[in-house]
């Protein structure tokens, strides 16, 4: 009953979001009817917003008490999961990630409505109006004959699987993917689908400046939504890169995968589209500009959703969700924005508004407009990668994605660009640049600049880690001579370009970060909301010198030439100036295996860390890592216990060899037995050794049954015949069906080898360790905070300025 409301609601909401859509449109028509279309346009999208919402209660209902007769239930939820992977399985799945996007830009509009502005109001509204039809088209499961549109969330298992048995209902679910199941599933994805819908904004807004023909006066009120878009996306793209660098699903934070590139490409045009906004506000200028942009970002939201749902990078991508046969709606939602954001950009192109004269090179507009070209360059370098499988169809049948090189060889360049005008950019925006005035206003940061520089290579190991090593530079200096001098500058490239290009983003880094401190220092002393812009960019400073020192500076704790070391249970080792002893395992409270290793670093602190191994319900080994956090390093540890290498074959095999010293114990079997070898004997029964032995030894060995408590004393006998050859006398105990044999002794350590039959020995507790030292790592997350910071210091001083002219209005 339930599933057939939630179904009822989601067409209500189909149905009301077109009457919305249809009522806005007509308020722009016909504006001396606006009052009524308008009231209509309202009462509808509260329709919309509460149907929407409530479809997605129900659908929580379902999942937490557990009705797995619904195929989404059953897909991504489980009887065992706890109430915050309950929640997450809600958006775990395709048709439930929509339902959430669909209640956000319910929210959104209803946001829109309230604080967006009345001129704008219908023409806004009229566009979100548009997108969010499509969005709930994807999951209103509507059938006309045998054309079906959308998948929905309430379709029961016989509906979805038509092979099932009619009424059938399983008594569990398949549960969320354990990949899934961490504390970040429950935040990362609202905050990054939150940032999605909130890109409607800015799109909107720049379509109702061209449906309006109001060319200048939309950068105010769609200023401070088009901020709030840009630091939810950037938070949510953040959080994603910190549960990879936290969850070992790439080793690090970022790994140019297609579906995080398709979150990062939206943020790094809609970054570029405000930064145009801003100028045309500030200036009059680049209307083009930051009206095309504006649309571009949006559209590459929708783009990546084409990416990420029509299963055509599930063979390239980890985070890809499976074709729902959603593929022909993607392409239509692509199209039909693609017609109204570029066609009315085309159609109004000649009436935008252009500058009497072009900005000078020493202009703030122009070195804002030059930062956003490159903003938007390194996003086309992005995408071009992320659609490499898309591209690649026109020309084979399985084409793969770039490879990580592509990125990195053109974003480098790119980079060192933008970072050197977020420098510039500040400086130039409050200070009235000049030919005469320019020296004076960068001599400050560029000095020190050369001199943090200059410090980098003295007290750090970056040179020796940045260039290729001893062959490549012969190379170089032998094709300098050989091959002629373009060639050896080509080959003087390849050894040490990268270093060199490294080596020039420090430096700008540096510049940017004390331009835009010494901006504000002067600015934020007088009024902080003023300093949005500075505070953001010095963030970003941060932030990219932390991506460099963590990545280049990495270290990786292992032999030379290794990947990993091996532990075995008790033994400590040191590496790199860390001991690290692998004290054994424990299950935590859900039935997983912890691995404790105790470690002491080079200044003598010492901590546990406690990574996460154990095998799914799907037969698929789950690895979480455990990172120890200081100020100035983290430590990442990650292993791969010796049960991960054992075969079925070997698991399932009876009996095997162990080595004992005297006195020592072993467990056999599950918890079967223990056997514990006492010590050696040479009194033996002569009627047991041939006459032409040598030496003749027997083990004293106790076998207790640890069911029954019961133990049994055993004697088996290890001889050497007088040619060298060795022979054994084996000790069975057949109420037990077990046997043990004396095969061999150490008489340095006085150990003794054994081999054991009739129960299984459990293989050796060892450990592979995969441990990475990451310098300077905390830049990274504490310039994503300033980040942050700045982008909300803006957005406030925005939407006060909204609210001001809203109030003369």
């Amino acid at each position: 009953m339930l599933g057939i409301l939630g179904e009822l609601l989601l067409i209500l909401a189909f149905l009301a979001c077109g009457i919305s859509g249809v009522s806005y449109f007509m308020a722009v028509r016909r504006p001396l009817e606006d009052a009524q279309w308008r009231w209509l346009g309202r009462t509808a999208w509260k329709v919309v917003a509460f149907a929407g919402f409530a479809a997605a209660l129900i659908l929580s209902r379902l999942i937490f008490t557990h009705q797995f007769q619904y195929a989404y239930v059953w897909q991504q939820s489980s009887r065992d999961l706890p109430t915050h992977f309950l929640v997450s399985s809600f958006w775990a799945g395709q048709e439930g990630s929509f339902l959430l996007w669909i209640v956000l830009m319910g929210f959104m509009g209803l946001s829109l409505i309230r604080w967006g502005g009345r001129d704008y109001e219908p023409a806004v509204m009229a566009v979100v109006s548009f997108c969010q039809i499509f969005l709930i088209s994807m999951v209103v499961g509507l059938k006309f004959g045998s054309l079906t549109v959308g998948a929905s969330p309430f379709m029961t298992i016989y509906e979805k699987f038509p092979n099932t048995p009619e009424g059938f209902i399983p008594p569990d679910g398949s549960g969320l993917n354990d990949l899934l199941q961490n504390y970040w599933m429950a935040i990362h994805p609202p905050t990054l689908f939150l940032g999605f819908t909130a890109m409607i904004a800015p799109f909107a807004f720049a379509i109702a400046a061209l449906w309006l023909r109001k060319y200048t006066s939309w950068v105010r009120p769609a200023l401070p939504w088009t901020i709030f878009a840009n630091m939810v996306l950037m938070v949510g793209i953040a959080m994603g890169g910190y549960w990879a660098y936290e969850t070992l699903s790439f080793g690090g934070y970022w790994a140019w995968d297609p579906v995080e590139n398709s979150s990062l490409v939206p943020w790094l045009v809609g970054v570029a589209a405000l930064h145009m906004m801003i100028v045309q506000k500030r200036s009059g200028a680049s209307h083009k500009a930051a009206l095309f942009l504006c649309i571009l970002a949006f559209m590459l939201v929708v783009y990546s959703t084409f990416m990420t749902r029509s299963g055509i990078l599930g063979d390239v991508s980890v985070h890809s969700f499976v074709d729902l046969g959603l593929y022909l709606q993607l392409v239509i939602w692509i199209l039909a924005m693609a017609v109204v954001g570029f066609g009315l950009f085309i159609l109004r192109y000649r009436e935008l508004p252009t500058p009497e004269k072009e900005p000078n090179v020493l202009s703030r507009e122009f070195m804002i407009f030059a930062g956003a070209l490159l903003l938007s360059a390194v996003a086309l370098v992005v995408i071009l990668g992320t659609s490499a499988p898309i591209l690649g169809r026109l020309f084979r049948d399985s084409p793969s994605a770039v490879a990580i090189e592509f990125y990195n060889v053109w974003t480098l360049p790119l980079t060192i660009g933008f970072m050197f005008l977020a420098g510039l950019g500040q400086l130039f925006w409050w200070n009235k640049m000049s030919v005469d005035t320019v020296n004076a206003v960068l001599l400050r940061p560029v000095v020190l600049s050369v001199i943090s520089t200059v410090a980098v290579l003295i007290f750090t190991p970056f040179v020796e880690r940045t260039t290729v090593l001893a062959d490549a530079g012969a190379a170089a200096s032998s094709g300098l001579f050989e091959a002629g001098m373009f060639s050896g500058l080509g080959a003087f490239w390849q050894v040490y370009g990268e270093g060199i290009q490294l080596l020039m983003l420090v430096f700008v880094s540096f510049f940017a970060l004390y331009g835009n401190g010494q901006v504000l220092w002067r600015i934020g002393r007088g009024n902080l909301r003023m300093a949005g812009g500075a505070i953001t960019h010095v963030g970003m400073t941060i932030m990219i010198l932390g991506i460099i020192a963590s990545s280049s500076f990495d270290n990786l704790l292992s032999d030379p030439g290794r990947e990993n070391f091996i532990l075995s249970r008790g033994e400590s080792r040191t590496v790199d100036g860390y001991t690290m002893t692998y004290v054994g395992s424990e299950l935590n409270e859900l039935g997983r295996a912890h691995y404790i290793m105790d470690v002491t670093d080079a200044r003598g602190r010492s901590f546990t860390l406690k990574p996460v191994v154990y095998k799914s319900n799907k037969d698929q080994w789950i690895q979480h890592p455990d990172v120890k956090m200081f100020y100035e390093r983290d430590l990442f540890l990650a292993v791969s216990p010796n049960v991960m290498f054992e075969t079925e074959e070997q698991s399932q095999e009876m009996g095997g060899a162990i080595t004992l010293g005297r006195g020592e114990s072993r467990t056999l079997g599950s918890e079967d037995y223990r056997i514990t070898f006492k010590n050696f004997d040479t009194n033996v029964d002569s009627d047991l050794v041939p006459d032409s032995s040598a030496i003749a030894v027997a083990a004293v060995v106790d076998m207790t049954n640890l069911k029954t408590g019961e133990t049994h004393e055993l004697r088996p006998i290890y001889i050497v015949m007088s040619d060298g050859r060795q022979q054994y006398v084996q000790n069975r105990m057949n109420e037990w069906n077990v046997a043990v044999t004396f095969s061999g002794m150490n008489v340095d350590n006085g150990s003794a080898n054994f081999v054991v039959e009739g129960v299984r020995i459990a293989a050796e507790d060892w450990v592979v360790i995969q441990a990475h030292e990451k310098p300077f790592i905390n830049l990274v997350w504490l310039g994503l905070f300033i980040l942050t910071g700045g982008f909300a210091v803006s957005m406030v001083r925005r939407m006060k300025e909204q609210q001001a002219s809203l109030a003369r209005a």
